[in-house]
């Protein structure tokens, strides 16, 4: 799967990020639990696995992003930092893109007591982000 960069039209950013961002991927991760592409993961003792902002205990650093769909125990390449594109994504270019439930993403941060706010990434186009996760914080129960 290539990583396609498709934000606005200004060369200069574009050749920037290009140069400056490396794509980071661990190849022959093992699969924890059944996960479809585009999958936010984390490691859970050698295994990816769905993370989820309403659970702490699966909202564990470091996040990754499930680069195709992966059988339980089966291999899969995971992104660490990556310029990240998806046709079926509405992103707003500029904003950020939060963890949400069940390993997927939004625009919105979670806001329930107990949740996990965790930043993804930010949009870089409708159906582009820049994968570079921040430390996520708990929202106070």
């Amino acid at each position: 799967m290539a990583v396609v960069y498709s934000g606005p039209k200004n060369p200069p950013i574009q050749t920037f990020i290009r140069v400056q961002l490396q794509e980071i991927a661990w190849n022959n991760q093992l699969a924890g639990e059944t996960l479809t592409a585009f999958d936010v993961v984390f490691n859970d003792g050698g295994f990816w696995k769905k993370t989820d902002a309403h659970n702490v205990l699966k909202a564990v650093p470091p996040f990754g992003v499930a680069q195709a769909a992966a059988a339980s125990g089966a291999v899969l390449p995971v992104w660490i930092r990556a310029i990240v594109s998806n046709g079926s994504w509405s992103l707003t270019s500029g904003a950020k893109v939060f963890l949400a439930s069940g390993g997927s993403l939004t625009a919105t941060p979670p806001a329930a007591s107990g949740d996990t706010v965790a930043v993804i990434g930010w949009a870089i186009g409708v159906r582009t982000m820049e994968l570079r996760t921040e430390p996520p914080v708990m929202i106070g129960q």
